[in-house]
Formats: C-alpha cells, sequence, structure tokens
C-alpha cells in the first residue's frame, strides 16, 4: 500500500469501485454523515438496491480502458474532494489502486494488484520471498506443456492466469492428454479479459481457504476453512469452519498465509487465501483481494463471531478494526461453534420444472437457509463451473462433523423435478 491507511483525518467522502455489497450501507450506520460516490460497470449498477443514499454514481462501460476509470475519478474528485477510495469485489481491483496513486489516497499499490490478479507474477513473488517455489509455465501450446512436464513431472494443473469461479481448470494425467485438456483451458482464458495459460505441478493433499483481515500489515487469520471438492472437479462443494485440524497444523497455515501476504505487498482489507496441505508443505493456490465467496462470511460470523462486513466497514471509514475483531474470536474461542455449507448437485440432466423439499428443510434444528439458485425452466446439467450449482444449505452445529451431517443430510433430501427432452410434449 502506497499511503498509510490509518489516516488521523475523517473520511468524509467515500469513493467506492465496483460493486457496493453491503459494507457501504453498514459504514453509513457508523457514520451517517457519511457521503459516498460509486464508480461502477453498467451490471454493477444494475445490482444496486438504490442509487438515492450516493451522492452520485459514475457507469464506466465493461473493458473500458484504465484511462477512462482514472478520468471518471478525477470528475468526481474535482467536483468533491474524495477522502478514501475502496474496493470490495475483485473486478475493480486494478483501477481503483491507479485511482488512489493518482489522488494520492489510500489503497493497495497497482503492483500487489498485478502479483495477486496474476498467477504467474504471485509465483514469481511467492518464489523470490522463499513462500512457494511451485515452477510454473505460461504456455502458448501443448509443446510446451509437454517439456514442462517432462521436466516437473506428472500430474499438471492447466488454469487462465487471471480466471475465477473454477473456469477452465483442468488436470493433465501425462503427455498423451495435454491437448485434449489444454483446449478446454485456452477457450476459458479467450473469453478473459488479458489472461493467459498458467500450468503448474499438481499439488496432492488436502485443500484450505484462510480468511484475513490485514490492517497496517498486521494479518490476522480469522479461520480456516476446510474445503470439499466435486469429485473430478476443481469446483467447491461444500466447506466446514472452523476446520478440524490439530493446532499445530493450523498455526502452520496461518503462517504460510501470512508470509505470502507480506510478499504480495497486502497491508490492508481482507484476502481469501486457498492453500493445499501435504506432507510438510502449505502450497498457496491463490489469493485475492476481497472477503470468501461460498457465504463464507456468513459461516465465520456465527461460527467464529467476526464480523467481516462489519471490519470493512469500519476500515472504509478509517476506524481501526483488528481490536474489535481480536475480542470476538477470543470470545469464540470459549464457546466453540462450527458452520458448514454444502451444494447440490444433482445428477439429471433436463429442464427443470421444480425443487422440493426446501421448506421442510428450512425448519430443521442448525439450518440457517436453503437457496434454490436455479429457477424452473433453467437446465440441470454436469457441473463445471461455480455458476453451475442450482442449490446450497448452510448450517450451524456444535462441532464440524455434526454441521457437515446436517448439511449433507440436507442437501441429499432435495428434489429435483426434471424434465426429460420429448417427455413432455
Amino acid at each position: 500500500m502506497h499511503v498509510n491507511h490509518q489516516a488521523h483525518e475523517p473520511v468524509r467522502h467515500l469513493l467506492v469501485v465496483g460493486d457496493e455489497r453491503d459494507i457501504v450501507a453498514h459504514a453509513r450506520e457508523l457514520r451517517p454523515e457519511l457521503r459516498t460516490s460509486v464508480l461502477c460497470t453498467h451490471q454493477e449498477a444494475r445490482k444496486m438496491r438504490t442509487t438515492d443514499s450516493h451522492r452520485r454514481v459514475v457507469v464506466v462501460e465493461a473493458g473500458a480502458p484504465l484511462d477512462e476509470w482514472i478520468a471518471a475519478a478525477r470528475f468526481v474528485h474535482a467536483v468533491e474532494p474524495v477522502d478514501r477510495v475502496v474496493c470490495y469485489g475483485e473486478e475493480g481491483q486494478e483501477p481503483a489502486a491507479l485511482i488512489a496513486l493518482e489522488l494520492g489516497l489510500p489503497w493497495h499499490s497497482p503492483e500487489t494488484v498485478r502479483a495477486v490478479d496474476d498467477k504467474r507474477l504471485m509465483r514469481e513473488r511467492l518464489a523470490a520471498a522463499g513462500v512457494d517455489d511451485t515452477p510454473c509455465l505460461e504456455a502458448t501450446a501443448a509443446e510446451e506443456v509437454i517439456a514442462f512436464g517432462d521436466r516437473v513431472g506428472y500430474p499438471l494443473i492447466c488454469k487462465p492466469g487471471q480466471g475465477v469461479g473454477s473456469q477452465g481448470v483442468v488436470r493433465c494425467e501425462g503427455p498423451e492428454d495435454v491437448a485434449e485438456k489444454l483446449e478446454v483451458t485456452f477457450t476459458a482464458a479467450a473469453g478473459l479479459p488479458r489472461s493467459g495459460v498458467l500450468v503448474e505441478p499438481f499439488h496432492e493433499g488436502e485443500e484450505f481457504s484462510v480468511e484475513c483481515l490485514s490492517e497496517n500489515g498486521e494479518h490476522i487469520a480469522l479461520c480456516v476453512t476446510k474445503k470439499f471438492l466435486v469429485p473430478g472437479r476443481f469446483v467447491e462443494l461444500g466447506h466446514v469452519l472452523p476446520a478440524p485440524l490439530p493446532a499445530s497444523e493450523e498455526e502452520r497455515i496461518v503462517a504460510a498465509v501470512a508470509a505470502a501476504l507480506d510478499a504480495l505487498g497486502i497491508e490492508e482489507g481482507a484476502t481469501h487465501t486457498e492453500v493445499i496441505v501435504g506432507e510438510g508443505t502449505v502450497r498457496i493456490v491463490e489469493t485475492h483481494l476481497r472477503q470468501g465467496g461460498d457465504r463464507i462470511p456468513y459461516l465465520l460470523r456465527e461460527a467464529r463471531g467476526a464480523d467481516i462486513v462489519a471490519a470493512l466497514a469500519r476500515q472504509s471509514i478509517g476506524v481501526p478494526s483488528l481490536g474489535e475483531v481480536r475480542a470476538a474470536l477470543a470470545k469464540a474461542a470459549a464457546e466453540p461453534r462450527s458452520a458448514a455449507i454444502w451444494y447440490a448437485v444433482p445428477q439429471a440432466t433436463g429442464e427443470l420444472l421444480e425443487v422440493r423439499g426446501a421448506e421442510e428443510i428450512r425448519a430443521r434444528s442448525g439450518v440457517r437457509d436453503v437457496v434454490i439458485r436455479s429457477a424452473p425452466g433453467d437446465r440441470l446439467g454436469p457441473v463445471a463451473r461455480s455458476a453451475d450449482r442450482p442449490a446450497h444449505v448452510w448450517a450451524v452445529a456444535d462441532s464440524p462433523e455434526a454441521a457437515l451431517e446436517t448439511v449433507r443430510g440436507a442437501v441429499a433430501d432435495l428434489r429435483f423435478v426434471v424434465g426429460i427432452p420429448g417427455s413432455l410434449g
């Protein structure tokens, strides 16, 4: 970060780049006189519940040059000086960093944002800092990947260099399937802005994510979450937190993530970091300058007492947050609870007619919500990315095992009624 975040002057006018989420509303509750302006794309503007609470909403076309974002921010700043720039999602981080630099305001540096967004640059930073020496290749052809595999060994993982949602992530078992699998990744990368294809050795081990909050370069791990994948895919099937781990193992994971955040220059805000833990190793898969997805902030608040939305809202208006978070974690440690989420992956393929059982499941002990993501008329098929998952259930319990049992059982009791093509006419 290029400017110390904890400024002494109060934040009177906040410039939000991208989706405002629920964080801005919370910040306004903390400071009712707060004024806000938003720079966002058309898609993000359509998500906004109301524009009335903002001084102005400036819409920039998706894919617009970065200079256009900076010019829009200059206009806002000239009309009403901005005290702080924030971005709560992934898409707006680069323009937010450049805007903050232009206006002399705190945010992640452009170098940090690029190192997080570009997985090849991330690998270079982590290797140089001695955090993770995973070799990688930015591939343009199957022959390069085969030569790389001959050097580092198989299996390999191929993924878009700047992708999200597990789209285009494939595993190559050997040189014979590189060409076919790589084509899937190239196709996914072609649909993403400025994304190449990255190839790495496939690390065996258990998968976890770590939710952190940083302030002035200090990192607090709010929780380590155990991740479960759809069999044969790289799509999350479920999460449970806190992960059932010995204290020594949790400390090892947290230390590796903190070292990675330092290496990438992350000093402020929320991060969601994915790791693979093997025998004696913690490998960093990727990190994100945002809170975790898949309802993890809700699970975190229920199980650990830490409200990351409230913490980010406080940081947005220049109020230190780590002390309050530490107190919440200490209180939760005296009364342990666990939370879990599980996604439905129906085996049937066809047009969705209805989903049965949701109301009965909502009434079960421990269940916090049942969310049906697909609507009648949508097509159900194989789950190849996060957006393909049609429903989920999340719940709380006294232990990770009990929380998992609750959500797995609930999802198993959801009934997806599907019309087979040709059978309804």
